[in-house]
């Protein structure tokens, strides 16, 4: 059943499993190394992403009944070739999916007692989700369209030779030439096709368009998938009928939520048409919120 499988439902003890789901204290959460950093003998250091690993997590489970150890063999079997869901209830219930990549090999240390030390849990890519990490103020991050360098992080093609640009953006006026957040990728005079595309490795993310006169309408793709069509005069939905679960469109705010762990691209294209405030054509991506 995969992600409906919960190795952890409750967050203490379980009559019904004869056992405390959960670990015991001590354990360590990784975050992964999914970048490549390089120093040169001279000049900056730069990375590039190679991996799509998410979250691990080694695990010890100290003098627990033997129903615990059961569970734990159990899962570990059922599951090599596949993924179940973890809770880490005391990480604001955060859900992870994946297996155990390493055995459970049990201790006894006193009657009726047993140990697992060092059982390691890491997240699966591309599996699915009861439910998906959401909270944008704690755990996202931002890809701005320029890195602290003032170097592009947006990639970008047109038929117009250097028909994108990174400019200020008039919604955050006034803020200092060297802050990377002050700048969208803008096409003030698109060619039906040009797009701007930015790659990040984690589950869902987040758009927050510029809306004002003289902004045209765009297409939205992720992994190659249209998502949806903006009016980004207004920001709008343009065209009707069901969208993909878990996104959403309100003030010219796009959340895509149930995205699982993997390498994504977001990819921004101009329709050389008209919005409907302004009659302009010209699109701007703003900075990509990644939830990680």
């Amino acid at each position: 059943m995969a992600e409906t499988d919960i190795l952890n439902p409750v967050k203490g003890w379980s009559d019904a499993l004869g056992c405390n789901p959960n670990w015991s204290y001590g354990w360590i959460r990784k975050t992964a190394s999914n970048k490549k950093m390089a120093q040169p003998r001279l000049g900056r250091r730069y990375s590039r992403e190679l991996m799509n690993a998410g979250y691990s997590a080694n695990l010890n489970f100290i003098e627990q009944p033997y129903a615990q150890v059961l569970r734990l063999k159990q899962f570990y079997e059922q599951f090599q070739n596949g993924y179940f869901t973890l809770i880490n209830w005391d990480g604001c219930g955060r859900h992870h999916v994946g297996n155990f990549t390493t055995e459970p090999n049990e201790v006894e240390t006193a009657n009726g007692k047993w140990t697992i030390q060092g059982l390691l849990f890491e997240e699966a890519p591309e599996a699915r989700m009861l439910e998906y990490p959401n909270d944008w103020v704690k755990s996202s991050h931002y890809v701005y369209a320029l890195d602290d360098y003032l170097d592009p992080l947006v990639a970008n093609s047109s038929f117009v030779a250097n028909a994108w640009a990174a400019v200020q953006t008039p919604a955050l006026a006034g803020m200092s030439l060297n802050a990377p957040i002050s700048y969208e990728t803008l096409n003030a005079a698109p060619t039906a096709g040009d797009f701007a595309q930015v790659q990040y490795v984690g589950w869902g993310f987040r758009l927050t368009f510029r809306i004002g006169t003289g902004l045209g309408q765009l297409a939205v793709y992720l992994d190659g998938n249209l998502l949806i069509t903006i009016d980004q005069s207004n920001g709008t939905r343009v065209g009707s009928g069901a969208l993909t679960p878990g996104l959403t469109l309100a003030a010219g705010v796009l959340t895509a939520v149930q995205v699982p762990l993997d390498a994504h691209r977001v990819k921004m294209v101009a329709l050389a048409v008209a919005g409907a405030v302004g009659a302009g054509t010209a699109v701007a991506m703003p900075a990509l919120q990644v939830m990680h």
